[in-house]
């Protein structure tokens, strides 16, 4: 299958999921054990876009426990700066709400990037929305066995396969997290 088609796929099955289905996953996702799972104090987190898997509550719960959450901003040439979550967010020309950007948080000083996917798969492939904002940052980082953030996708359950369509460029992945389940990739 092609990325193309998955994507088209994907975003087909997650427009027909009730308001109710995605808070109700959105509220799982934020049961899991956190704080065990992600390393260090320094998390990257994202908006959810859409009909992308809530992160509203995991925000939350992650500031509850004492955790820097960073945002991505979109910036020129799809690249991405970054900010300290608030409650202060502007939304920016796709909608997608923002902090003010901080210099002193760079993709260096994660201990943990949660990033957004469309699919993932079991071997660590991810299929991003194909802007390539996080692959472009993820290919300047060490992996997570080199000291580098461990990274972690959010999917909807049935959104993890095998494997997904990738190519040189794409960068794996850590763990998948679904609604009711946490996945660790084996390489």
């Amino acid at each position: 299958m092609s990325k193309d088609l998955a994507r088209a796929n994907t975003s087909a099955s997650r427009a027909a999921r009730s308001d109710h289905d995605r808070q109700t996953c959105g509220h799982a996702l934020s049961q899991h054990d956190w704080a065990n799972l992600i390393h260090g104090d320094r998390v990257s987190l994202y908006v959810s876009m859409f009909t992308e898997p809530p992160t509203q509550e995991l925000r939350k719960l992650l500031l509850s426990i004492g955790k820097t959450v960073a945002l991505p901003i979109m910036s020129a040439h799809r690249a991405l700066e970054w900010g300290l979550d608030s409650d202060t967010l502007t939304t920016n020309s796709f909608g997608v709400d923002e902090p003010v950007a901080d210099d002193t948080l760079t993709p260096e000083t994660f201990d943990t990037m949660i990033i957004p996917a469309q699919r993932a798969g079991l071997d660590g492939s991810r299929l991003g929305r194909g802007a390539g904002y996080y692959d472009r940052v993820l290919s300047t980082l060490r992996p997570a066995h080199e000291g580098g953030p461990l990274r972690v996708v959010i999917v909807y359950d049935d959104e993890v396969d095998e494997t997904v369509p990738c190519d040189e460029w794409d960068q794996p992945v850590d763990v998948i997290v679904t609604p009711s389940r946490i996945i660790h990739v084996s390489k």
